[in-house]
């Protein structure tokens, strides 16, 4: 963290209020079913700052689920990169620790050696107000992964809220984040006592946690059983192949990309939308389909996040926000598959 502040919580809608008229400012709001959604925010007072998890993550306002990328002249056979043009830059208000860390995940996919333009447009020009957890989300288990439930990360983030009984302390990560601020009133500059106080809720939201993971050396155990048999059992009995696990993970990055022509034939769009491993014909290729059975598909969702990621990206793919099984209508748990390896590695039944 660059530096740190005290707001006092009178101050906080007002200083959300001044941020809502000066950028598009987008956080978690009540939504119908007892459900919270991440949507732009019209006033300070939509805010739903004791959410728990999300149903989908606020991945989806950097990296659309569906999105246009360039329109195509048929008759003058030109193209032209579809940008978005927009009078205000945006915040995503109130971002969990966890999905904060999975947008830096993606980061590194988007934004690495091979660089996405239109990622990059967007995550460029979004601003991020991180809100530390008091406690942990009912499936979370971020404590195991190094996600949560406070922020782990140093970098890629703009400001961090964490809520006290009387105030907020603010920490900012970048020089745009403490820019933020100068809309706020009430502010001083955090003194020892305050961060000491901050450990203190760290330390007992960790406590809170229903369910955990233990990483040590998990990526090269499913590396050495990929043929164990709990992927046939899980996929044949339960999986239903709906997508659902890949659809509400905060980190999946996978996409299609295709053309729609104009009924005239005089355009073309090239659009891409989110696609999913675990959708029957992902794997389809010009030999045929390299992932044709539901464990297969099964085990590439467990092994890519907890295993192959490292190796990608040197972290793993999974930020412990527990939507995959909160949302899997037959309730895969990846954390257990991956326990009943541990089980029977330690057991002499696994490799």
């Amino acid at each position: 963290m660059l530096g740190a502040f005290v707001l006092p919580t009178e101050c906080l809608f007002a200083w959300v209020s001044k941020l809502v008229g000066a950028y598009d400012l987008y956080g978690p709001v009540a939504a119908k079913k007892n459900q919270t959604i991440f949507r732009k925010i019209e006033k300070a007072e939509d805010l739903k700052l004791d959410y728990g998890s999300t149903m989908t993550s606020p991945r989806s306002l950097i990296y659309p689920s569906r999105q246009d990328l360039c329109t195509i002249d048929r008759k003058t056979h030109q193209h032209k990169t579809v940008t978005q043009v927009r009078a205000k830059k945006r915040i995503i208000f109130a971002i969990h620790p966890c999905d904060m860390h999975a947008i830096s995940v993606l980061d590194r996919t988007f934004l690495g050696d091979f660089k996405d333009f239109y990622y990059g447009e967007l995550r460029h020009e979004t601003l991020t107000v991180v809100l530390n957890c008091s406690k942990a989300c009912p499936q979370g288990f971020c404590a195991s992964m190094g996600t949560g439930p406070f922020l782990q990360i140093e970098q890629g983030f703009d400001l961090v809220l964490t809520g006290k009984s009387k105030n907020y302390l603010v920490e900012y990560g970048s020089e745009r984040g403490k820019r933020l601020l100068d809309k706020a009133s009430g502010l001083r500059r955090a003194r020892r006592n305050d961060l000491a106080e901050k450990e203190n809720i760290e330390s007992r939201a960790k406590k809170t946690f229903a369910k955990g993971l233990e990483t040590i050396g998990l990526p090269d155990l499913l590396m050495r059983n990929l043929d164990h048999p709990v992927y046939e059992r899980t996929a044949e009995r339960r999986c239903l192949g709906c997508t659902n696990c890949t659809m509400v993970c905060p980190t999946c990055y996978c996409y299609n990309v295709e053309d729609h022509t104009e009924f005239d034939l005089s355009t073309t769009t090239r659009q891409r939308h989110w696609d999913s491993c675990q959708e029957l014909n992902f794997a389809r290729v010009h030999e045929g389909n390299f992932r044709s059975s539901r464990q297969a598909r099964l085990r590439q969702f467990v092994t890519h996040k907890l295993a192959t990621w490292l190796e990608q990206y040197g972290c793993f793919g999974c930020v412990g926000c527990g939507r995959c099984m909160t949302w899997c209508p037959t309730g895969i748990d990846l954390t257990e598959i991956a326990k009943e390896i541990q089980r029977d590695y330690e057991a002499g039944r696994a490799k």
